[in-house]
């Protein structure tokens, strides 16, 4: 029996380490259960929603964006959440710049979370060409599952159970990659009730580096303009009558 508890103990502590170091060991693995889980409701059919909001009305370089995963409304409070990833990937790309084409649906940007939404969730990098963690999610309930069946008979095993919540805020700060595309938008795919649903928010425009230096050559075009037309009516009034 003491044994028996040790192990339970060990596994949970093991669990634990397992979430908060991003799934180091296969971080792709955990990648692919939480973005391919599939749900049986059709996108945002679910009772929590996307929030998002920022000082500035793009996303814009140095500026955080606030991204929370809340319930739909207050009437909807009562249901929680287990396993989830929240992630932000390119939107409206039909006509981006061939250089800038790369892996499809591109996990971008970096996310930092809120400390009191930390419980059993962590940081992950998805996207192989990332060096950061690009998304946020948890994965307790999968791992969990995994460890009752190679100890079906440990009860503290039986009697764990994986953190939930009915909400998790994080700040998403834009990244050079993120800046190259016209729009981003946020996406979470999340199990409540042994169901999965995903979720998406609203897309936000990018003040991308591109497009401000395609103003700038406007301006300076407009201007050189403005300079010739002056230029051709002084010699015009210096004709002689």
């Amino acid at each position: 029996m003491f044994l028996s508890a040790a192990l339970g103990v060990c596994v949970v502590a093991m669990m634990a380490v397992t979430v908060s170091s991003q799934g180091s060991a296969d971080p792709t693995s955990h990648c692919n259960y939480l973005v391919n889980s599939k749900s049986q409701y059709q996108e945002n059919a679910a009772p929590f929603k996307l929030y998002t909001r920022s000082r500035q009305p793009r996303i814009t370089s140095g500026e955080p964006i606030e991204v929370t995963i809340g319930p739909f409304s207050q009437h909807l409070n009562f249901f929680n959440f287990t396993d989830f990833i929240l992630y932000a990937t390119p939107s409206n790309t039909a006509n981006l710049e061939i250089e800038f084409i790369g892996t499809p649906n591109p996990h971008v940007g970096v996310f930092q979370m809120f400390d009191q939404w930390r419980a059993g969730a962590g940081g992950l990098s998805c996207n192989p060409r990332s060096r950061t963690e690009d998304s946020v999610g948890a994965f307790e309930e999968r791992l969990l599952g995994i460890y009752r069946r190679y100890y079906p008979n440990n009860p503290m095993l039986q009697r764990y159970q994986p953190p939930a919540r009915n909400q998790v805020s994080v700040l998403w700060w834009p990244t050079k990659e993120a800046l190259m595309y016209p729009e981003v938008k946020f996406i979470a795919n999340l199990k409540s009730m042994n169901n999965w649903f995903r979720i998406e928010s609203t897309s936000w425009k990018v003040n991308r580096p591109v497009d401000q230096w395609a103003n700038t050559e406007r301006m300076l075009t407009q201007y050189q303009n403005l300079q010739h037309n002056m230029r051709a009516m002084e010699r015009r009034l210096e004709q002689p009558l």
